[in-house]
């Protein structure tokens, strides 16, 4: 076999190892490392409601984490996570740590199963998009029946589900049945220019942009709207850094130097978006952090510090 062969076959076998691998610890660590967010559960915290159904066309749940001594008097917020997996895995139970720790805080939490690319056949994020939307209309009900008021909601998630919370903050705030007062995520791909994103062409196996874009959008796009650049607006619909305007929702986000997953420059791109528009945020880098964020244990502890600082800024704010 030709010396250039073999590093080519060893080249790609990397790829597909180091994907894989990342994709397997963004799933078991939920992108955190636990102990800094494990809560020793019991009735005493807060009740859980699990699969819950919500209005889809799959059959989606959720599942609904309601804490403990609960003023029904008051007006109450939640906070929404989304799960991880690259929008073709992971499920709600991914999001079981996250929604304890902030149940355990005094806000309602919830997490979501929505479409996987690699089970439905027309799962977009503009269906994903429509399915929280569908998902908060539902929980808003089931907080109603148990005696709860929302007045104010943050979307919240890592990876995948990052994205997915921003595009929701940023497209529903104000049309949401519970308004949304901020966004927090980690990891999250920004942008989805298709020639930046080989990586989720081969997970899906798709061999051109046309492709990746049709996929992404839920629209038919051709190679011809590739080749006139019409493709832009179709990219502008799913991508958070373009989707940013002048009364976009607060924003705290955190992102890994080290990260070999997601292109590096797209967060720039966001945070550029949020500079330029004045929209309040916080920016977090984690020198040391690959995709799956395990590590810099102290910045991840500020920025979970500072989300709760968030609640109570945002929240609260008449």
């Amino acid at each position: 076999m030709k010396k250039r062969t073999k590093i080519t076959l060893w080249s790609i076998l990397f790829v597909i190892v180091f994907t894989v691998s990342a994709l397997i610890r963004v799933n078991m660590l939920g992108s955190a490392p636990m102990k800094l967010m494990q809560v020793k559960w019991d009735d005493t915290v807060g009740t859980i409601y699990n699969d819950l159904n919500y209005e889809n066309d799959y059959g989606h749940k959720y599942d609904l984490y309601v804490p403990a001594n609960l003023d029904i008097g008051n007006a109450q917020q939640l906070i929404l996570f989304i799960h991880v997996g690259s929008f073709n895995s992971g499920a709600k139970e991914d999001g079981e740590v996250w929604c304890k720790y902030y149940a355990s805080k005094g806000y309602i939490a919830a997490s979501l199963d929505y479409s996987l690319q690699t089970v439905q056949e027309d799962a977009s994020l503009v269906r994903m998009n429509t399915e929280i939307k569908e998902c908060v209309n539902a929980i808003n009900e089931k907080c109603k029946e148990l005696g709860y008021t929302l007045d104010g909601m943050a979307t919240c998630g890592v990876s995948a589900g990052g994205t997915l919370a921003m595009n929701y903050a940023y497209t529903c705030a104000e049309t949401s049945v519970v308004p949304v007062k901020f966004v927090f995520q980690l990891a999250a791909p920004a942008d989805f220019e298709p020639s930046d994103w080989d990586i989720l062409k081969k997970v899906n196996k798709l061999d051109t942009d046309a492709e990746f874009l049709s996929m992404m959008t839920g629209v038919n796009i051709t190679e011809e709207i590739i080749k006139s650049g019409e493709y832009e607006k179709y990219v502008d619909m799913i991508s958070p850094a373009r989707l940013v305007n002048e009364n976009s929702v607060p924003t705290l986000l955190g992102y890994g130097l080290k990260d070999h997953l997601v292109p590096r420059e797209l967060k720039y791109k966001l945070v550029s978006a949020l500079e330029d528009n004045g929209v309040e945020y916080d920016y977090f880098e984690f020198p040391n952090c690959n995709h799956g964020m395990y590590r810099d244990l102290d910045m991840l502890k500020q920025f979970l510090e500072l989300s709760l600082e968030y609640c109570e800024r945002y929240f609260r704010k008449a």
